[in-house]
């Protein structure tokens, strides 16, 4: 059996139809449903969460007039065995009264702390190697010596992209043998004059009293940044010895009055010309 539809019903259907697919065209032109997720047209690459976070440079500290320390009452402050838990706070310490440091790394600390490294190195302050794991370097062959120090000088090298002159022999202790290989690899051996003794006494008056008891011109001081006892005695020994008339250097603005020797001692500032050196024959 055949139905057959009349002519104006048919234009009647025909026309609704048209209508019905005319507004779901326009329905796609507006707002996309709420369980429609649309990504914009100027959107490309991966989605945000997959994307690198933006890496934050490090700002570097203001920059001030060079210090000449033959005409002003330097004081080296030198720090070492970091970084450890408290230095970013030492930094801050340093940088609310503009006063710089050296600083002496444990290249077995470095690692996870990399960012402390560079904000040491960003703020003025001045870095130097302090072996990979403290030990009495004396008691060690050349070698094991060298393998100490050039550990270190790789890992900071590495992380902030500056060589490094300065090293420090843990306890202080030095020979022939490794003033020959720190002068074979470029570094000044830096000891100190004024001991505070904070890791025999962990109390931050007793230390604050003999750093700025102790201290005179030119004077290169020994504390230790790996305990939280000298950090708390950080703000009093700033205090104490800017009310004497001191001005924090680095240890290379400290000797910059003379060039400085690798594989030579330094116990004080040379503008005092109280220099000595253990190893005779460097």
């Amino acid at each position: 059996m055949r139905f057959a539809i009349p002519a104006g019903r048919a234009r009647i259907i025909a026309g609704a139809v048209a209508g019905v697919l005319f507004l779901g065209w326009l329905s796609g032109l507006g707002p996309a449903r709420a369980n429609e997720t649309r990504v914009p047209a100027a959107a490309s690459g991966p989605p945000p969460a997959a994307r690198r976070p933006a890496v934050r440079r490090q700002r570097p500290a203001p920059s001030r007039p060079p210090v000449d320390c033959r005409k002003v009452k330097c004081v080296a402050l030198t720090f070492d065995d970091g970084p450890g838990p408290y230095t970013a706070r030492l930094l801050r310490m340093l940088a609310a009264r503009h006063a710089k440091a050296t600083f002496f790394l444990i290249g077995g600390n470095i690692h996870g702390r990399e960012a402390v490294v560079r904000q040491e190195l960003a703020e003025g302050h001045a870095i130097g190697d302090h072996t990979w794991s403290h030990p009495d370097l004396d008691n060690l062959s050349e070698k094991q010596v060298r393998t100490q120090l050039t550990r270190t000088l790789t890992a900071i090298t590495r992380v902030t992209g500056r060589p490094v002159t300065l090293m420090r022999p843990p306890y202080g202790a030095t020979d022939r043998h490794v003033a020959k290989v720190a002068r074979r690899l470029g570094l000044a051996q830096v000891i100190w004059n004024v001991d505070t003794d904070d890791w025999l006494d962990r109390n931050s008056a007793i230390v604050a009293h003999r750093a700025i008891t102790r201290a005179h011109r030119g004077d290169i001081i020994l504390m230790h940044d790996i305990h939280p006892t000298t950090v708390r005695a950080v703000p009093k020994i700033l205090r104490g010895l800017a009310k004497r008339g001191f001005t924090f250097v680095t240890v290379p603005e400290l000797l910059a009055a003379h060039p400085i020797k690798p594989g030579r001692a330094y116990f004080h500032g040379e503008d005092e010309a109280r220099v000595r050196s253990r190893d005779k024959s460097s």
